[in-house]
């Protein structure tokens, strides 16, 4: 009888544990989505305002004929590492994001199965335990891509002001921006395949062991 109720009561704590866990995740899910847009919202304007002041020096130096260069090259470099390092932080909040969702799913998956009150999820709210960490349908991996966009974007500036002695400037300017867009998007596919790579062998070695 004792021992009934130890079970009793070591699964309710369980239940509970669970229920708590699931809205903790739950919030944390959204704050890595959310983290995403904002970041993205902040670098749109950020970067709006550098190139324009970029370009306004740059200009302002060829009318008054001020060398004005350096300051205007030294705030795009500035500007270019933190959205590199943006860029990274965006990609590791999709890594959390898919890891946290999935783990939603598990637990969303685990009580449904039990089909509570007949409950069937006709709707078919997401019991995925194997959500993707790259998805081309994924809002948040196309965000990604316009933060990459946006790096080449300022490249781009940056490139335009210190090849304005060469002919081939224009070519120079594109030719760059989509190198560091293609790269940018080769790291996107590669880091979030390694990720689902580590899942899957992680599931190996428990099973396995």
């Amino acid at each position: 009888m004792d021992d009934l109720k130890d079970n009793t009561t070591e699964l309710k704590e369980a239940l509970k544990f669970l229920e708590r866990d699931f809205n903790q995740c739950f919030q944390q899910m959204r704050y890595y989505d959310s983290q995403i847009f904002d970041i993205l919202k902040f670098m749109f304007t950020a970067y709006t305002a550098l190139i324009g002041v970029a370009l306004g020096l740059y200009q302002f130096g060829l009318k008054e004929k001020i060398y004005l260069t350096i300051p205007a090259i030294t705030a795009l470099i500035i500007g270019l590492i933190l959205g590199l390092f943006m860029f990274y932080l965006v990609l590791i909040n999709r890594s959390y994001y898919v890891r946290v969702a999935r783990y939603i799913n598990e637990q969303r998956s685990l009580f449904l199965s039990f089909k509570p009150l007949g409950f069937e999820n006709a709707s078919r709210m997401y019991t995925n335990v194997k959500q993707p960490y790259f998805s081309r349908e994924s809002t948040q991996i196309w965000l990604v891509y316009i933060v990459g966009a946006l790096n080449a974007t300022l490249l781009g500036v940056l490139l335009f002001i210190l090849s304005a002695a060469y002919y081939y400037r224009w070519p120079i300017v594109i030719g760059s921006s989509l190198v560091i867009l293609s790269i940018q998007i080769v790291i996107v596919v590669k880091y979030l395949k390694s990720q689902e790579n580590k899942s899957v062998k992680t599931i190996l070695n428990k099973n396995n062991g």
